[in-house]
This record gives structure tokens, sequence and C-alpha cells, in this order.
């Protein structure tokens, strides 16, 4: 292909202009067909690509047409039609009732056949007095599957088979035998259903896997101190991945079989030590990571080759798309508080700190301490900033161990997955209140510990492909930072450091008043600060005078810059817009078009060895369209209002890029 200096001296009239070549447009009815007397086409090439803009507003199409005409540029190969199938959404495949012992149904897990790889997907709904089936367990009894069956044959004496799903479950009940389950199936054994086995002869099937025989390993485990006996009996299946249901169904097994088979079965007397078993021997077992993907080459790219990327924020100046974010500050310096605000702020899209949120999306919570109120700090956010119900702010209510421990890993993970596939949410951020709880026991000082803390953090963010905040505490020293090893300030991306302020002047309806900073920023700029004050909020939406927070009262975050101290506000030279004089009335909307597009469009971007927060021209165009009422001949306007603020220096075009020109000559990408 033909170099951009070729071409242009191929087309005529050609001059090279601040590094680019511009030359005579060849679309035939360039200037009413009287062709392009004054050269108006720029020619540019950006990786490997030759790209051309008519400034006379010839299209686009049009010019690629009549240079391709000319043999300038390779023919375009006609493009494969491309099938598309229509998207099958998740189809009901069979519900499992979970039972209290008089038989009244207290939950359900549901089987749905999908169209992705996995094939099936479960839901957990929770079961009133009605029949109403509500997504998620809250406050539901936790009980084993068939339930009333397992304590009749507690009661006889009765061997009780526990496997791993209720689809083998039902194969063995099918066949006479009593079996159950539990409703988490291989991630876990829930604590609950453990005292309903006291006193039973137990016989542990496991799937033939890996995860089967860890979730029989789990169950004996928490069975041993309870049940009256329990024997592992391995079903010598064939196939891996197969269970009771293949034994049953598959194999034609026989309760009478399933008997003597059990009665052989080697009896359990000591935590993960099976005699005569292949697969539950007494050994060192390192857990593998959860989710590891198959190993991929790494891509390794020539240095010439890589641009500058913009920076993409999900709160503008604050929070960069998948960063990783330290929330810290003493106790007591509103860190829940300020944690959720930001949740609120970037799940709805309204502004934080007076900083935009550009890219909202759903917000996922762990609290790990501080269950009792985390109630009432959400009503108080939501009252507080009149938030419609339906936010996609979730929250998880659980201390998990993302240190050290690959089954609360798995855990998290896999509930993760269940709520994306039930509401098709895109998760933007995850927060986690706090390092301490998450950690494990572990100590922090430790290279090692927080280092197995950081290497999760950065696994759960890349399965996420979102941005993880973890909300932790200052050190006894709060000006040395986040308490803990320092591996933990190299590791994030985004500090954001509170500090509570004494009150001078005690006001009506105020708590608290703090400072936020912006300690660090890796891809943007530091010690930005904000000023907050937590303000008294009604749960109950009650008049109430008193200012001493009570069941009813909780606090919410509500910014106030005018309350940070002289001490604490940012130095900043302040910046001259470009000035609107000399510029005629169609160009200062051009003007006003081209600021607003910037506002909302804008990237930073190194262009021309200059750092700017710049659009596509076209992007432009289309605000200067939408803010003219007359349409006819919009685009010639258009186009002598970009000629004419150039030769004013109010505006630089390096095609296809557009970016204002300050007055004060600082092009370091200063925003509107």
């Amino acid at each position: 292909m033909p170099d951009t200096e070729t071409i242009a001296k191929a087309l005529g009239n050609a001059k090279q202009v601040n590094g680019q070549w511009i030359a005579s447009c060849p679309v035939p009815g360039h200037g009413r067909g009287n062709g392009d007397k004054n050269p108006s086409l720029s020619i540019t090439e950006s990786e490997g690509k030759v790209l051309f803009h008519c400034h006379g507003g010839c299209d686009q199409r049009e010019v690629f047409d009549a240079v391709r005409e000319r043999n300038l540029l390779p023919t375009t190969p006609k493009r494969e039609e491309i099938s598309f199938t229509q998207h099958q959404g998740p189809v009901l495949e069979k519900e499992w009732l979970y039972r209290s012992e008089d038989g009244d149904t207290l939950f359900t897990k549901r089987r749905y056949k999908t169209s992705d790889a996995k094939g099936k997907t479960y839901s957990i709904h929770r079961v009133d007095a009605q029949g109403k089936r509500t997504a998620g367990l809250k406050d539901t009894r936790i009980v084993p599957y068939n339930l009333p069956e397992l304590l009749d044959a507690k009661t006889a004496g009765r061997a009780i088979y526990l496997v791993e799903g209720e689809k083998a479950a039902d194969a063995l009940i099918s066949i006479g035998a009593i079996a159950t389950t539990s409703h988490t199936g291989a991630g876990s054994w829930p604590a609950e259903i453990t005292q309903y086995f006291a006193g039973a002869n137990v016989v542990v099937i496991p799937d033939h896997d890996e995860p089967g025989r860890q979730y029989a390993r789990k169950a004996i485990a928490n069975l041993l101190p309870v049940a009256k006996s329990i024997r592992y009996l391995d079903l010598d299946l064939m196939m891996e991945g197969d269970d009771a249901h293949e034994w049953v169904h598959d194999m034609r097994g026989t309760r009478k079989e399933l008997a003597e088979m059990a009665k052989q079965a080697p009896i359990i007397t000591k935590e993960l030590t099976v005699t005569d078993s292949e697969h539950l021997t007494e050994t060192t077992h390192l857990e593998s990571e959860a989710y590891n993907p198959t190993p991929q080459l790494l891509n390794i790219e020539a240095w010439d080759t890589i641009k500058d990327e913009p920076v993409h924020w999900i709160i503008e100046n604050v929070l960069p798309e998948k960063g990783f974010a330290a929330l810290y500050g003493p106790p007591g310096s509103y860190k829940s508080f300020i944690a959720l605000d930001i949740a609120e702020a970037v799940a709805t899209g309204r502004q934080w700190m007076g900083n935009q949120v550009t890219n909202p999306g759903a917000v996922l919570y762990i609290a790990g301490e501080g269950h009792g109120g985390i109630g009432a700090r959400i009503k108080a956010c939501k009252i507080n900033h009149q938030t419609k119900d339906g936010a996609e702010i979730y929250v998880i209510r659980y201390q998990l161990n993302l240190r050290s421990s690959a089954d609360d890993f798995n855990l998290l993970m896999e509930s993760i997955d269940a709520l994306i596939e039930r509401t098709g949410i895109e998760l933007r951020l995850v927060q986690i209140d706090t390092l301490a709880r998450a950690f494990g026991g572990g100590n922090e000082n430790d290279s090692q510990d927080m280092g197995a803390f950081i290497h999760n953090a950065g696994r759960l963010q890349r399965k996420l492909d979102c941005a993880l905040m973890v909300l932790h505490h200052s050190g006894k020293d709060a000006t040395k930072g986040l308490r803990g090893h320092s591996s933990l300030l190299g590791a994030v991306d985004t500090q954001l450091e509170l500090t509570k302020l004494e009150q001078e002047v005690k006001q009506d309806g105020v708590a608290g008043k703090g400072v936020i900073t912006v300690s660090k920023q890796k891809d943007g700029q530091d010690n930005i600060k904000f000023g907050f004050e937590m303000i008294l909020i009604d749960i109950n939406q009650k008049l109430n005078d008193a200012l001493e927070l009570s069941e009813s009262m909780s606090l919410a975050v509500r910014e106030a810059l005018e309350m940070i101290p002289q001490e604490y506000k940012k130095k900043k030279e302040a910046r001259v817009p470009p000035s609107r004089e000399g510029a005629g009335g169609v160009q200062k909307v051009a003007l006003d078009a081209l600021h607003k597009a910037i506002s909302e469009h804008g990237e930073m971007r190194v262009i021309d060895n200059k750092r700017n927060k710049s659009i596509h021209v076209e992007q432009w165009q289309q605000a200067f369209e939408a803010a003219q009422t007359d349409k006819a001949g919009i685009k010639k306007r258009f186009n002598r209002c970009l000629v004419s603020l150039q030769n004013a220096k109010k505006v630089e075009v390096f095609d296809p890029f557009v970016w204002v020109i300050w007055e004060d000559s600082k092009q370091d990408g200063g925003d509107f």
C-alpha cells in the first residue's frame, strides 16, 4: 500500500503541513463539481492504516471510494455473512423442595438449562407461609434435603446415604434408600445442618471426581463429632464426574446391592483417614488455586508498537476502572459510610463529591463486620440521595478468609457467578469491608501473608474484570498511611485517606466532619481533597429534634468542600479557559458544543507529543448539529467553523482528534 506522501502527490496539490500531508480531494462532486482548487484533504497514517478527512465536508466513504478508484488503496474484500442465533434464556428443568420436620417447604433449589458451556445453572428461593417464592435465603432456616425421612431413618437406626447433589439423592430414593444432601453442593458444607445427623448412621458416597472427594472430606470432618457411625462408600464408577445417579440408572444398581456394599465399606474413625480407599488417604493435600485458567502464552510486544492509552475512570479523578483502591483511616473515621456512598454513586451514576461517574454499574459490598447496623446505614444513604428502589448494589454479610482459604474463595466466586447468571448484572466495583476481616487471622505485617491477600485480590479482579476497593485501617502513626506490610501500598493504584476533623462549633443535624485525600493515584493527580459532613438521618422519617443517635437515627455523607480547613485545601494554579471573544455567533455555538462533547466523551491522549483531553471530530460535529435548529447546510457551517477556529488558534485538530487550545498554553491535559 502506498504511503501518505505518495498518495498525496498522486492526488495533486500536495503539501506537508504540521507533519501531515494535504492534497486535493478526489471526490467528483467536491466544490459543487468544480474540483478542489485549494487542497482540503488531510491524509494521515495510524497503526498501519491510512486515514482521510475532507475539510470541505465530503462523505468519508465517497473519499475512500474515489482514492481507491485511482488504485491508491487496496480493494476491500467482501465481508463474509455473519449468522446470528437467537439467544436462549435459562429454562427451568427441576425444582427440589427443602422441607421442615413437619413437611412444610422452607426453601427450594432450582436447576435451569442454559445455552452456555456449562449447560446449567442453579438458584435458591425462600418460601413464605403462602407459598410465595423469593430469591435468596436471608434468615431462612437451613436444613438438609429430605429432612423428614432422614429423621425417621435416624430413629429407626437405618443407614442414611449422604451424596453431593439432589439428582444423586433422588436416584437412591427411587430404589428405596434414604438419601440426603446439602443445598450448597460441592462448594461447602453448611454448618447449620450438622445437628440433624447427631446419632445417625451415615454412609458418605462421593461423586467420582476430585470435587466430590473434597466434599466427602468436608462432610466427614463436620459429622465425626456428632454421628453414631460414618462409612465411606466408593461406588467404583467408571467415568469421571459420575455419581449415584449413573450407578442407579446406567449400572442398574439395586437397594440390596447398595446395602451390601455399605456393610463392606470402611468405617471412618479419624478425620480424612479411610482404610482401603484409593481416594481418601492421609496425605498432605495442597489446595489448587480456585478458577485457575488454562495457562496461555504471554503477549510479547515490541515497544515501538505500544501507544499511550487514555485513563478510563469509574469516578473521574478518583476511582479508575479495574483499579485496586484502598479506602483507609483510623477507627471511627466513617469508612463504611463513605464506602456505601461511593457504591450508591457508582450504581446510580450520580456525581460523587463533584466528580462525574463516567462508567456506572453494579456494586458488590462484602461486609465482614458491622452486620447489625448495615441496614440502617443503607437506609440512611438511600434517604439522603433519594435513591430509587432497584439500584444494583448487592451485599454479602459474611466473614470470608480471602487470604488463605481456597474454600472461601471458591464459595465467593460461585456465589457471584450465580448472582450474575440470575440477574445479568455487570459488576463495576467490589468493596471489601474490611481487609482485617478478610485476612483469615494472618499477620498484616508479614510479607508472605500480605502477599497472599494481594495475590488473591488480583485473582478476584481478573475474574470479575472490575475495580476492587478494600477498607483498611491506618497504623498507630496515621502519618505513615496504611497499616501493615508496605507491599500493600505498592500494590494499590489508588489510596483514599480519611481524616476525621474535630468540630469547634456544634451544628444542628451534623454529627461529624472529615476530609478525603487522594494520597496516591497511579494514573492521575495526587493530593486532591474532598470535604464531607456526616448528617443525621431519621431512617423512620419521623420528626426528631434530638441530636443523639437512637434506633431511628443513622448517618449519611454530604459533600462539604467549604468545610476543609485552610491547611487541607488543595493549592492549584487556576487555568484560564479559552476565550470566546473574536468568534462569530456560529463559532461560539461550535466552541460551546466542543466543550460539551469533551466533558461527555473526552479522553486523555498523547497526540503529536501533546497530552490533552480530546474527542473525535465526528463527536464534535454531532454535538454541533444537535445544537442547531436550522439543519440546511449544517455540514458546511460546521466545516467553516472548524477552519475558522483552527485559524484563530481556539482549537487544534490532528485528524481524527480535536481538542481545545488553552490561553495559558499549558497543554497538560486539564479538564473542563
